[in-house]
C-alpha cells in the first residue's frame, strides 16, 4: 500500500462525514418537531354533553316484559346493554369498544332523538327495536370490567355533541354511510362515512352470504301497483359503500332501507345485496352481512381485537371524524 495517498483520502471523506452528521442532525430535528406537534385543543362541549362533564346522569328505562319504569345510573345500564348486544364471548378490547359506543349512543339517543319518552315517558327501554337491547341477568365480570375499564368514556363530535355511535353485526368489506343507513340522519351525523372492514373473516357462515324469497305479492304490495309483473326488478342505485339505495321494477322505485324495513328486519338481513331478481312467485335477494351497517361493525370490532387492537383504536378506525373524551371518572 502507497501510504503518501492515505492523507489525501482522509481529506475527501472527512468533509463528507461532516456534511452527512449536519444531514442527520437536521433530519432528526424536523422528525422530532413533527413527533411533538400539540394536538388540536378540544371541542367546546355542547350544553348536553356539559351536563354530564363530572357528574354521571341516572336514567329512567322501561322494562317491556313488566309495564314497569325503573332509574338507574348510566353505567349500570351499560352493562346490560353490553351484555345484550354483544355478549361474553367477545375478546376484553372488542367489548370495552361496545362499552364506549353504547354510552355515546345511549345519550345521543336521550338528547337527540327524545329518548322513549313519546312511548313510555322514560329515557330508555329495553326493547331493541324501540332503543337498545338490555339484559341484566347477562352481565357477566367479563363485561362489568369492561364497562368499568372505560367508565365516563364517549365519542364527541368536532362540534362538542354527543356522536350517533350506530353499531351494527356484520359488512363486507366496507360499512355504510349514514344515507345508505339512515338518510333522516345525513346532516346531524355527516361524520359517519364508510371504511374498510374485514368482520366476515370470524362471523359466523350465515352472516357471509345468504338467499332470502319473499312472496311477489308482499313485495307488489309494498312497492305498489306501478311495479307491474316485478319481472324487471332490479337494483338501480347504489350508495357509496355500494350497498343497495333503492330498488325498482316498471314504473315505481324504494328505498332499500323502507323495502327492508316493511318485508322486516329479521327476514331481509341487510341491504348489502349482490342480486335481486324473480323467481317463480317469488322474488329472490342475495346479500352479505347482517343489520344496517353504519358505524363499528361488531364483528369488525371481534377481528381487530384478536389482532391485537386496543379498544381505542377500534373506535378510532369506525368512527375516524370523532374525539373519545372522559367526562366523569
Amino acid at each position: 500500500m502507497d501510504y503518501k495517498n492515505v492523507p489525501k483520502k482522509r481529506k475527501v471523506v472527512a468533509p463528507l462525514i461532516f456534511l452527512l452528521t449536519l444531514l442527520i442532525a437536521s433530519c432528526l430535528s424536523g422528525c422530532a418537531k413533527k413527533e411533538t406537534k400539540k394536538p388540536l385543543p378540544p371541542p367546546q362541549l355542547a350544553p348536553e354533553v356539559a351536563k354530564i362533564k363530572n357528574s354521571e346522569p341516572t336514567i329512567t328505562l322501561y322494562r317491556s316484559a313488566t309495564g314497569t319504569k325503573e332509574s338507574l345510573p348510566l353505567e349500570k345500564y351499560i352493562k346490560g346493554v353490553v351484555a345484550a348486544e354483544i355478549g361474553d364471548e367477545f375478546p376484553m378490547e372488542a367489548l370495552k369498544a361496545q362499552a364506549v359506543v353504547a354510552r355515546t349512543m345511549t345519550m345521543a339517543l336521550i338528547a337527540y332523538e327524545g329518548g322513549t319518552r313519546k312511548l313510555h315517558n322514560t329515557d330508555a327501554s329495553d326493547n331493541h327495536t324501540e332503543f337498545q337491547a338490555y339484559d341484566p341477568n347477562k352481565i357477566t365480570p367479563r363485561i362489568s370490567k369492561a364497562v368499568d375499564a372505560t367508565r365516563g368514556q364517549f365519542l364527541i363530535s368536532d362540534k362538542g355533541k354527543f356522536v350517533y355511535a350506530l353499531f351494527h353485526s356484520a359488512s363486507k368489506d366496507k360499512t355504510a354511510d349514514i344515507t345508505e343507513s339512515f338518510p333522516r340522519l345525513k346532516d346531524k351525523a355527516p361524520y359517519l362515512v364508510p371504511v374498510e372492514t374485514n368482520g366476515l373473516k370470524n362471523a359466523p357462515d350465515k352472516y357471509k352470504n345468504w338467499t332470502v324469497k319473499v312472496p311477489k305479492s308482499e313485495v307488489r304490495a309494498i312497492m305498489g301497483s306501478k311495479a307491474g309483473s316485478l319481472d324487471d326488478i332490479r337494483i338501480s342505485k347504489r350508495g357509496p359503500s355500494n350497498r343497495a339505495l333503492t330498488i325498482s321494477a316498471g314504473q315505481a322505485s324504494i328505498p332499500a332501507v323502507e323495502l327492508r324495513e316493511k318485508i322486516g328486519f329479521d327476514r331481509l338481513f341487510s341491504t348489502q345485496l349482490s342480486r335481486v331478481y324473480p323467481q317463480g312467485d317469488y322474488i329472490v335477494f342475495e346479500g352479505s352481512g347482517w343489520g344496517h351497517g353504519a358505524g363499528m361493525e361488531q364483528w369488525g370490532a371481534y377481528t381487530m381485537a384478536k389482532e391485537g387492537k386496543k379498544f381505542s383504536q377500534i373506535i378510532a378506525h369506525y368512527f375516524p371524524k370523532a374525539r373519545m373524551m372522559k367526562l366523569y371518572d
